[in-house]
């Protein structure tokens, strides 16, 4: 079943097609076809094929400058690296974990959360460490969600953010977010949701700073949403992954700090931004001790946890790291600034300045307004080998607009602008 959206332009998030992605492969003879009734609901992994493009341009010789896929470049802090290399000699580390973290990890997730957001967590009920923030949500989705459950999820959306739902054999209700700082507007039309759809739906997903458009709240919004929540009966998850990817002296608020968010909501949070560690796959769900135990439940049947070396280290990056976090907000906002500028001087038009999350959201130039997102960047990679991603991969209310990742030099990101001028130019 599609979403529905509510906002002044109703949308939908369109299904994709059975068997979508297997390409030419033929099927035996006589066999079922393997996809299960979910995949045909499933449309392409976007990334997946920016990825595969962009490797089709390097094999022609193409120097290709990511700016798609929010991949850090950058190293990790050298504390975690000596701690993963001693923990490594240690033969007990080398066998099965925890599914659900050492305790050690989460007592310094715990730490880090009071340091920062001045938040007391229960590092035994309220912290579950996890295979990235990604595998969170999505397990988190199959333990709470039903065929006759719905969420609801501002959009433009991260695409796990309604798919995930959609696997579970959820329904995802999009409400569209036109505003660039979500306020009463949002709150006011995700109301309407809780109030008119019945049944009524199960939870609701928050995303700030947000993924894919960089928008940002404040406190007082997750006070109106906790509030709701209460009110109208429903579990609240925000995705708090660009949590300290924050520029010009915003400071993103934890939903967690609303007093007694805990009764009703849940937070996900990631290393793979703040510390550079997106492919040590770790982070965590914290907050309702029941939602966290129902994800506990779950994980014990898919996997045995995070490799014990990655938790140990990962406790020291925790543990020692807000400095090293800080310092690469900086650098976010250093590429931003570098990435704006460059735009705008080489013909793209004006911009709009982001204060979070390590992407910048930024509309296709007038003149090529014609043309789909995904038609855009395709051409434009193929032309001059900068990637950016389209925003039409993250619904239709993204269409028009492309999701820039900051995750290159600003060398790299001055040599990009200046590839993008001469395609403006040749239109």
């Amino acid at each position: 079943m599609p979403a529905k959206t509510v906002a002044e332009k109703p949308k939908s998030v369109k299904p994709g097609k059975p068997g979508a992605g297997a390409g030419a492969i033929a099927i035996p003879e006589g066999f079922p076809k393997p996809e299960a009734h979910r995949m045909g609901m499933l449309p392409p992994y976007l990334l997946g094929r920016i990825n595969a493009f962009n490797d089709e341009l390097r094999a022609k010789g193409v120097d290709v400058i990511d700016l798609g896929m929010g991949n850090p470049v950058d190293p990790v802090q050298p504390e975690v690296l000596d701690a993963m290399r001693e923990s490594l000699k240690d033969v007990k580390n080398h066998r099965y974990s925890q599914a659900k973290g050492i305790l050690p990890l989460k007592q310094a997730f715990a730490r880090h959360y009071e340091r920062n957001f001045g938040v007391e967590l229960d590092a035994t009920k309220e912290i579950i460490a996890t295979i990235g923030s990604k595998e969170a949500f999505s397990h988190l989705c199959l333990a709470i969600l039903g065929p006759n459950d719905a969420c609801v999820v501002p959009t433009p959306a991260f695409t796990i953010h309604m798919y995930a739902p959609i696997i579970a054999g959820a329904h995802p209700i999009g409400v569209y977010m036109d505003e660039e700082n979500p306020g009463e507007k949002l709150l006011a039309d995700i109301k309407r949701v809780f109030e008119t759809v019945r049944p009524r739906p199960k939870f609701l997903v928050l995303n700030f700073p947000h993924n894919p458009t960089a928008k940002t709240v404040n406190l007082g919004f997750y006070e109106e949403a906790v509030a709701m929540a209460r009110h109208y009966r429903f579990w609240l998850l925000n995705d708090f992954a660009y949590g300290h990817s924050c520029f010009d002296g915003y400071k993103a608020p934890s939903i967690l700090q609303v007093k007694g968010a805990k009764d009703v909501a849940v937070e996900t949070f990631t290393m793979s931004k703040p510390y550079n560690m997106a492919g040590w796959r770790v982070g965590f769900l914290a907050g309702n001790p029941h939602l966290v135990d129902c994800l506990a439940r779950i994980k014990g049947y898919f996997d045995y946890g995070i490799f014990q070396c990655i938790q140990i280290a990962a406790t020291v990056a925790l543990d020692e790291g807000d400095g090293f976090m800080k310092n690469q907000a900086l650098v976010y906002q250093k590429r931003r600034d570098a990435l704006l500028a460059g735009l705008e001087k080489n013909g793209w038009g004006r911009t709009i300045k982001n204060r979070a999350t390590m992407f910048t959201w930024q509309r296709i130039p007038e003149k090529f307004r014609g043309m789909s997102s995904v038609d855009f960047s395709f051409k434009l990679a193929e032309e001059t080998g900068v990637s950016f991603t389209p925003g039409g991969g993250f619904g239709e209310e993204g269409e028009g607009w492309l999701r820039m990742a900051l995750v290159d030099t600003e060398a790299r990101i001055a040599e990009a602008c200046k590839r993008v001028s001469g395609f403006l130019k040749k239109g």
